[in-house]
């Protein structure tokens, strides 16, 4: 199968809001061959079911410090029309702790979606302090950590 047929594969495999569906599209994606990563960055704009795509962007997140392509992938994904998707964008920002995703999250912080704000804000804090827990340790307790695992 080319890279091609990959991408086309994944789009179909990924086709589906099913918990069940989507567990086996992933199934089906991790015994590809090739850069599974870049398949999935080119495949992600063209799924058109939101919980395919958030799926997705949970994956990337743990290569979000090494891979620029998983990066631009949450460029992107701030820019989705569904919610969780961009709160899935913002998270592998602030997890990357890479500075060049401050002026990607700034304009979320004017975006008609409040959560979408509120993770903005989230994230940017995140990089500023170089501490992605406070993505998900908002109040900055110290009690919550966060790892891809």
């Amino acid at each position: 199968m080319d890279d091609t047929e990959c991408v086309r594969t994944l789009i179909r495999a990924f086709d589906t809001s099913k918990r069940s569906e989507i567990d086996a599209a992933w199934a089906l994606a991790e015994s590809m061959r090739g850069d599974l990563l870049a398949f999935l960055a080119e495949a992600l704009p063209k799924i058109p079911k939101s919980a395919a795509r958030a799926s997705i962007m949970r994956y990337a997140g743990r290569f979000s410090r090494d891979s620029d392509v998983a990066f631009n992938m949450g460029v992107l994904a701030t820019r989705d029309r569904s919610y969780a998707v961009r709160h899935y964008g913002c998270a592998l920002l602030a997890y990357s702790l890479r500075t060049a995703a401050l002026p990607v999250l700034a304009p979320l912080l004017a975006h008609q979606d409040p959560r979408t704000i509120a993770d903005a804000k989230a994230a940017i804090d995140a990089i500023r302090r170089q501490n992605h827990n406070f993505f998900k340790d908002r109040r900055h307790t110290g009690k919550i950590l966060w790892s891809y695992a």
